[in-house]
C-alpha cells in the first residue's frame, strides 16, 4: 500500500500531539509529578521520530524533501511538513532540557541558565506547535475533489485520533484523570457519529465501503477496549499497568486500522 507510510505519520504524530497536551494539563493542575510528565513527552517524541521516520518512505526522492518548504503558507502539505519539524524540535528539546544534567552542562559550559519557568514555556510552545500540526493533517485532507474525505467528518475523525489515542497512551503512562476523560469523550462522539458517517459514506463511495469492514471493526474492537478501561480507572480509581499498555497498544493498532481504510476510500469522481 503506497499510503502506508502516511498512516503511520499521521496516527503516530497525532498520539504524540494528544499525549504532550493531556500531560502539560495534567502537570498544571497537579494530577501527575514532573517525572511522569517527563516519561510520557518521552514517548510522545519517540512515537513521533518513529513516524516522521515511517512516513518520509513516502517521498520517492527525499532528498526532494526540501521542495516542499516553497510551497509554505500555500500548501497544506507543505504547512504540515513544517509544522512537524517545527514540533518535533521543539518537543525534543523539552524532553532533553528535562535532564539535570544537561541543565548544569549548559550553566557551566556555555553560562546558559534553563529554569523550570523557562521549561514550562518551552513545553507549551512544543504543545501548541503539536496542535497547529494536528490541525494541518486536517487541512492536507479536506479535499473536494475526493467524495469520501470531503466531509466534516474527516477533520473530526482525524482530531478524534489526538483524543483517544492520545488518552489511551498518556492515560496508561500516568495521566489517569485527564487521560481517561480524553478517551471516554472522544469514544462517545465517536460512536456517536458512527451512523451518520457510514450512511455518508455509502452515499459517496458505496463500491469502497464493504470493502473496509475487517478494518472498522478492528478500529471499534479497540476503542470499545479502550473505553472500557478509560471507565474502570475514571470510576474504580484502580489500575492495572499491563491491560492499560495492553489497551494502548491495541488503540494504536485500531488507529491504524481506521486510517488505512482513510486512504483505502481515496476515489476521485471522472
Amino acid at each position: 500500500m503506497h499510503e502506508l507510510p502516511l498512516v503511520f505519520f499521521t496516527v503516530l504524530g497525532q498520539t504524540a500531539v494528544g499525549m504532550m497536551l493531556l500531560a502539560f494539563i495534567a502537570g498544571l493542575v497537579g494530577q501527575i509529578t514532573h517525572v511522569q510528565r517527563h516519561k510520557i513527552n518521552l514517548v510522545a517524541v519517540i512515537l513521533f521520530a518513529v513516524g516522521m521516520a515511517i512516513g518520509g518512505l513516502h517521498m520517492g526522492q527525499p532528498q526532494r524533501a526540501f521542495n516542499l518548504l516553497f510551497g509554505l503558507f500555500r500548501s497544506p502539505m507543505s504547512n504540515e511538513i513544517v509544522l512537524s519539524g517545527l514540533y518535533f524540535g521543539c518537543a525534543f528539546l523539552t524532553v532533553a532540557l528535562s535532564a539535570p544534567r544537561l541543565r548544569d552542562i549548559l550553566k557551566t559550559k556555555f553560562n546558559i541558565t534553563v529554569t523550570d519557568t523557562l521549561h514550562q514555556w518551552l513545553n507549551g510552545i512544543a504543545v501548541l506547535l503539536g496542535l497547529a500540526f494536528a490541525w494541518s493533517i486536517t487541512q492536507v485532507y479536506q479535499l473536494a475533489t475526493v467524495p469520501a474525505w470531503n466531509s466534516h467528518y474527516t477533520s473530526l475523525h482525524l482530531w478524534l485520533t489526538v483524543a483517544i489515542s492520545g488518552g489511551m497512551c498518556a492515560l496508561a503512562l500516568g495521566a489517569k484523570r485527564l487521560g481517561a476523560l480524553a478517551v471516554i469523550v472522544g469514544a462517545a462522539i465517536s460512536f456517536a457519529t458512527r451512523t451518520g458517517y457510514m450512511a455518508f459514506l455509502t452515499e459517496q463511495v458505496p463500491h469502497l465501503v464493504n470493502a473496509q469492514t475487517m478494518f472498522w471493526y478492528t478500529y471499534l474492537f479497540a476503542m470499545t477496549i479502550a473505553l472500557v478501561l478509560a471507565l474502570w480507572v475514571l470510576l474504580k480509581k484502580q489500575a492495572v499497568k499491563p491491560l492499560l499498555f495492553s489497551g494502548a497498544a491495541l488503540m494504536i493498532l485500531g488507529e491504524l486500522a481506521s486510517r488505512i481504510t482513510f486512504y483505502n476510500l481515496w476515489w476521485i469522481t471522472m
